[in-house]
């Protein structure tokens, strides 16, 4: 199955498109006026116009996402291939098939709009969808995230980010947390986000060098999910080092100096890069071994010692993820070194076509 996602980030409106092979698409959506939608998402093309090309029609399958910056429709457009552009979007209502009957709504009443492909379906019959997205633009958006449930901004200041801005967080410092019901994260799940370091020196320290996040058990506060950059992780593990419901990974087996540049498999360590998170109790299909948990940086799969046993499925469980720690928490858990954060979103199946060979 090939998945392609355009996001639309505008004045109280994202837009998440996901195509699957069966080109039927679900739609979750949060009107202005607080009533939500469910059903089938009818439209099947973005249409605009560009400094190139007068009169331009886009298939989902050809774009990554578009970003709004203004009301008026205009957007910036990133396809597939890396290609960028301006686009005035001329779609002025998206059409949907709910329980209501086919609706045609304008485009400006969104607040939220999520949609996710009936394309193959996953492990035990289910499909796979976004089941949450915190852009990280401001504090509203903790508050009230795109998709999901609603967070608690603690504090924090936010920065030019990777798309739109982007969440500055501090050594020793408490930022924002989210509260997940029992049954919200699945036993098969994907966490993905950008992440940018902003230390001074290129040495690698112990526990946390950054600690990108966090999550807690609701009930007891358990460590039971985290993700930091080591040189010790406290378990005699190094480099990328993950813990998840089924078990721990490091990328590099043992303790020794390290610097970021050698942990980085594209471009500058100071840039920004791509983290994604997979777990599948039964394996992760199209991964090599089909381990139960993987840790993939810029689309390159870690590869590293597993060194921890099954802890707790996490649908049993409610839970709370930290940026970059849960509140509740001893600030000595949080980040020892700062770094930027955006655009974190949460799938309920382990998604990995951000996977490159």
């Amino acid at each position: 199955m090939k998945r392609i996602i355009v996001t639309v980030l505008a004045c109280f409106c994202t837009f998440v498109v996901s195509a699957g092979a069966r080109g039927t698409v679900n739609i979750t959506a949060t009107l202005k006026d607080g009533s939500s939608v469910r059903g089938d998402f009818l439209t099947k093309n973005i249409t605009g116009t560009t400094l190139f090309e007068k009169s331009l029609v886009l298939s989902p399958s050809l774009v990554k996402s578009v970003n709004f910056t203004s009301t008026n429709g205009e957007a910036k457009v990133e396809l597939s291939n890396g290609d960028r552009f301006t686009m005035k979007i001329a779609n002025d209502s998206f059409a949907v098939r709910s329980m209501l009957g086919n609706l045609k709504i304008p485009s400006a009443n969104f607040r939220t709009l999520s949609l996710s492909a009936c394309a193959a379906a996953a492990k035990g019959g289910a499909t796979g969808g976004l089941i949450f997205h915190c852009t990280f633009d401001d504090e509203k958006s903790i508050t009230s995230p795109a998709v999901g449930p609603a967070g608690t901004f603690v504090s924090g200041t936010f920065e030019d980010g990777k798309i739109g801005k982007a969440l500055l967080t501090m050594p020793y410092t408490n930022h924002a947390a989210f509260e997940f019901p029992q049954g919200f994260l699945k036993d098969s799940g994907c966490i993905e986000f950008w992440a940018k370091i902003l230390k001074q020196s290129s040495s690698v320290g112990t526990e946390g060098d950054p600690r990108l996040l966090v999550i807690t058990r609701a009930d007891n506060r358990d460590f039971v999910f985290n993700v930091d950059i080591v040189s010790n992780d406290g378990g005699g593990n190094s480099g990328f080092a993950l813990r998840t419901w089924y078990g721990g990974k490091a990328s590099i087996n043992g303790m020794r100096p390290l610097r970021y540049e050698e942990l980085f498999p594209v471009g500058d360590w100071r840039d920004w890069h791509h983290y994604a998170i997979l777990w599948d109790i039964n394996g992760i299909s199209g991964l090599p071994g089909s381990p139960k948990t993987a840790l993939l940086v810029d689309g390159k799969l870690t590869i590293g010692t597993q060194y921890d046993t099954i802890i707790i499925t996490p649908s049993t469980k409610a839970h709370v993820l930290g940026i970059t720690c849960d509140p509740a928490l001893s600030p000595r858990h949080n980040t020892k070194s700062p770094f930027l954060i955006d655009d974190i979103k949460i799938w309920d199946y382990a998604k990995t076509d951000m996977l490159n060979p």
